[in-house]
């Protein structure tokens, strides 16, 4: 849920900025090995700000490992280097001075160990040989002091500030000859270290097949790279030369394993018509699917394009649908298929979303209401689609607060970002929370004053003023501990009518337009320190 705002891209500039201080006008400064080391601490403390590190354990754990092993054999063993994954949705890898290099979430999930290996060793090459640093010492086409704006950083200033001043300089791009050599010394790397040499040559094409499936549109990692083609030639010719085995490029066109029970007539909005030679009840989920690449982009498959729940039934069968997070306005057409996919076993629990007027989605009321307790929680679980796997599943979509028990309309609800293809309406099935900070929490967010920073709560037990508060998105994800669900803290502003809390600090990603009716509402204090589960 915590706001990606990706301005790498802002701070990549700002490093190269800051590595062209002049100190005479026709005068290049070169940074010295302290100066590029303390450099990427800076920028490490506000990319991480920016876009916050992957809650994968396993995966953080998997990249240090690699990296260390890789970095034995660098020509500059005197930098510390640092290696994270980021909640980034791009296909994307990048490095800064001082030793920092790092990957998004989905490029890292999309790899296989041998080609994340491959890519880190390209982008350890570039700090190795200073290849940032030495672009913009070339380029000098403007003279900035480098002590002064590293004393701005040390002064309090952020470098956010400074990224005005970026913004306005040309756009840095790695010579073709420095990309060159970040592939061949980190085949070469690769080898040293007992690797897959051929590892980046298979990250590449994944790389293209992505590349065509976007209509040649490069992904983020490689905009500013030679064309792809031209890459994976010298790769194929370079471990042709070593004597490396190179892999054929196999990649096949999976059968179809779904049943199509139809095809769709007529698009108009979220809503759908199709044809099915097997009529579905309303209600039931029925998904669109398109030709695509599976998760790994090894294999040609069919994908789902878009997630539908049947509103009508007749001749022509209507349905309201919600896009996929990867397709396109062209994926969802008339003559598309509609296919009836196996469900995963039933969830039960203790209540379920079910609309209010008949074939409706769009409006929901809880049932049953008995039994429940004013402010209560609960998880919402629906269908899914796992991209690994490549099945569908159970899982927690969203979050659901009781506001009014004896009203079948009286709670508010949140839908997870990653699930927004299945929000949570008529069909969600509801279970218990249990929250290890529950002696804690205070209540639920029920309205947002973006302009004056204030959000209105329902709450459970007196609110006072003097007491700090934390405002905190729900805890459907047990990978996320608490700590990490904290966007912001709170006092007493108002308790004449409405109870109002006025923001006073937000956590570094977040906004005011991030918050949202549903987020939680905690009392600080000590936290148990232990990730969310539910029951």
């Amino acid at each position: 849920m915590r706001r990606a705002d990706h301005s790498i891209f802002r701070l990549a500039i700002i490093f190269c900025m800051l590595s062209m201080g002049v100190a005479a006008p026709n005068a290049v400064y070169s940074t010295t090995l302290k100066e590029e080391i303390d450099l990427g601490k800076k920028l490490d403390v506000e990319i991480t700000k920016e876009t916050p590190m992957s809650t994968d354990r396993a995966g953080q754990k998997e990249i240090k490992e690699v990296g260390q092993k890789l970095v034995k054999y660098v020509n500059r063993t005197e930098i510390p280097y640092h290696f994270k994954i980021l909640q980034d949705k791009e296909l994307n890898a990048f490095s800064i001075p001082g030793g920092y290099v790092y990957f998004s979430e989905r490029l890292w999930n999309v790899l296989r160990p041998n080609e994340r290996a491959g890519v880190l060793a390209h982008e350890i090459v570039h700090v190795d040989r200073r290849h940032a640093l030495d672009a913009m010492s070339k380029a000098q086409r403007r003279t900035i002091f480098l002590g002064v704006l590293l004393g701005a950083l040390g002064a309090n200033n952020t470098v956010g500030s400074i990224a005005d001043l970026a913004n306005s300089l040309y756009t840095l791009k790695y010579s073709r000859g420095d990309e060159q050599q970040a592939d061949t010394v980190g085949v070469e790397l690769l080898q040293k270290a007992s690797d897959d040499p051929a590892g980046l040559l298979l990250a590449m094409r994944k790389i293209n097949r992505f590349q065509a499936d976007s209509g040649g549109e490069p992904p983020k990692i490689f905009n500013s790279h030679p064309p792809t083609p031209e890459r994976l030639k010298y790769l194929t010719e370079l471990l042709v030369k070593m004597g490396v085995p190179v892999p054929p490029d196999n990649a096949k066109e999976m059968p179809n394993e779904y049943t199509k029970i139809g095809t769709v007539t007529s698009v108009k909005g979220d809503t759908i018509q199709f044809t099915a030679t097997k009529a579905p009840h309303v209600r039931s989920i029925v998904w669109l699917m398109g030709q695509g690449w599976d998760y790994r982009y090894e294999n040609k498959t069919t994908i789902p394009v878009a997630r539908g729940v049947v509103t009508a039934v007749g001749s022509k069968i209507t349905a309201t649908i919600w896009s996929m997070p990867n397709a396109k306005a062209k994926d969802i057409a008339k003559d598309v298929g509609v296919y009836e996919i196996t469900t995963p076993s039933p969830v039960s629990g203790v209540a379920e979303i079910v609309p209010t007027v008949p074939g409706s989605t769009a409006t929901a009321k809880l049932s049953p209401t008995a039994g429940m307790q004013k402010l209560e929680r609960l998880l919402a679980i629906e269908q899914v689609w796992d991209d690994v796997s490549g099945q569908l599943t159970n899982d927690k979509v969203g979050y659901v607060v009781i506001t009014k028990p004896s009203n079948e309309n009286g709670f508010v609800s949140l839908t997870r970002p990653k699930y927004s293809y299945a929000p949570v309406e008529a069909g969600s099935i509801l279970i218990k929370i249990n929250d290890p900070d529950q002696n804690r929490w205070v209540g639920t967010v029920i309205s947002v004053g973006k302009s004056s920073q204030a959000v209105e709560v329902l709450a459970n037990r007196t609110i006072e003023r003097g007491t700090k508060y934390e405002i905190a998105f729900p805890g459907w994800d047990p990978k996320v501990t608490y700590d990490q669900r904290v966007v912001g803290r709170a006092s007493l502003k108002s308790s004449d009518g409405k109870l109002v809390l006025q923001i006073t600090s937000l956590t570094p990603g977040w906004n005011m337009a991030d918050i949202r009716n549903g987020f939680d509402i905690y009392e600080e204090g000590k936290t148990n320190n232990t990730d969310d589960k539910d029951q």
